[in-house]
């Protein structure tokens, strides 16, 4: 009993979390979509595992080439999801090279399941959770491509937890590149969030794939303990995913080459950036952006973003901030009755909690301790 409530409590996680994103994606929330078909993949995935430990095999003879296409789709999907959140382009031929191992793997364990009698299914079964002998070239050959395929995943969890940490730092430093407001897209919830989904998850995965069926046999509390982790994950990813607002523009655009950028022309950049701030205040506005900025000089993202990095030594963020939290300063110094909210409302920030935090990281004082500094 404890074993099937506790699969039964992260299938029911998977599949109503990819019920509730798919209904809830649209084209300005395509990470949804993404999201989706992987808590479904998911759902297949702990389906499989259910018909196993609930002895079931009839029916998992017929399912057995899903569960492994799902265990090797596991993280490219989870891959695929995390480009979508920041609205990178991904070329769909590319993408296949990522699922080539989970269709291939498919195909063959379909093949042989097929021509396998069921007491050879059975005895391959047995295999996998008793350790009983294997008897013909069937049951060898679908045990060998289950082996395998577990020790496909363990590399494709190094692989992947690689390349989505190695992504994850990148969005971040392009997001803080061409963005004044990173609040609106939930951006420090979904770094902290998805780096540690992807960690916390590898190491049981890696552990379930590396033993295999044979310890959670007869152990109940063994699955409830790993299923209790997973859905646990699960939740979480989910409720970020959903608040999560993707870019609404192409972070990953190409990016005019700006290397044969003379230093003299970067400084005449940031003289027309500067001398805008300080005329137009353009800071004032709360969804601001590079691109916006790039139009009003009469540049490019590039050359701005270069000038920022190189001229001024900050990202466009701390940039667009740092007149923020000057000017929020002086309104303190000027009209010290203000509230918090009203302050940060002026000065051009998404949302109060941000304004705490980032004139903290400025000053070394929240705006409440600083107003008392001054009074």
């Amino acid at each position: 009993m404890i074993k099937i409530i506790a699969l039964l409590s992260t299938l029911f996680i998977n599949f109503y979390a990819s019920i509730i994103l798919l209904g809830t994606a649209n084209k300005n929330f395509k990470n949804r979509y993404y999201l989706s078909l992987f808590f479904f993949n998911s759902f297949v995935l702990f389906f499989g595992h259910f018909l196993t430990f609930t002895r079931n095999w009839e029916i998992f003879k017929f399912f057995d080439f899903l569960f492994l296409v799902s265990m090797l789709a596991f993280y490219p999907l989870y891959y695929l999801y995390l480009y979508s959140a920041f609205n990178f382009t991904f070329f769909k031929y590319k993408w296949i090279y990522h699922f080539t191992p989970a269709i291939v793997t498919g195909v063959l364990m379909l093949i042989f399941t097929s021509i396998s009698s069921w007491e050879e299914y059975h005895t391959y079964m047995n295999s996998s959770l008793y350790e009983t002998k294997l008897t013909t070239t069937n049951t060898k050959i679908l045990t060998s491509l289950y082996k395998g395929s577990r020790a496909f995943f363990i590399i494709q969890i190094l692989l992947y937890n690689f390349l989505a940490i190695r992504f994850i730092l990148k969005a971040k430093k392009d997001m803080s590149n061409l963005f004044s407001n990173l609040d609106k897209y939930q951006t420090r919830y979904f770094y902290i969030t998805n780096i540690s989904f992807i960690s916390l998850m590898s190491l049981p995965s890696i552990y379930v794939a590396y033993v295999g069926r044979i310890p959670f046999s007869s152990n109940d509390h063994l699955i409830l303990l790993f299923c209790t982790l997973f859905t646990t994950l699960y939740v979480i990813l989910a409720t970020i995913g959903i608040n999560q607002i993707p870019a609404k523009v192409n972070i990953s655009e190409k990016i005019l080459d700006d290397s044969n950028l003379h230093d003299k022309e970067l400084e005449i950049i940031k003289q027309k950036l500067i001398n805008y701030f300080q005329n137009e205040k353009p800071w004032l506005i709360p969804q601001l952006n590079i691109w916006d900025v790039a139009k009003n000089i009469g540049t490019n993202r590039s050359y701005i973003s270069k000038t920022i990095n190189e001229k001024i030594g900050c990202n466009f963020n701390q940039f667009v901030n740092s007149y923020r939290i000057n000017e929020a300063k002086l309104i303190i110094n000027k009209s010290p009755n203000l509230s918090i909210s009203e302050i940060s409302e002026q000065v051009g920030f998404g949302s109060v909690n941000s304004f705490i935090r980032i004139f903290k990281s400025f000053e070394n004082a929240t705006p409440t301790e600083y107003k008392k500094s001054k009074t």
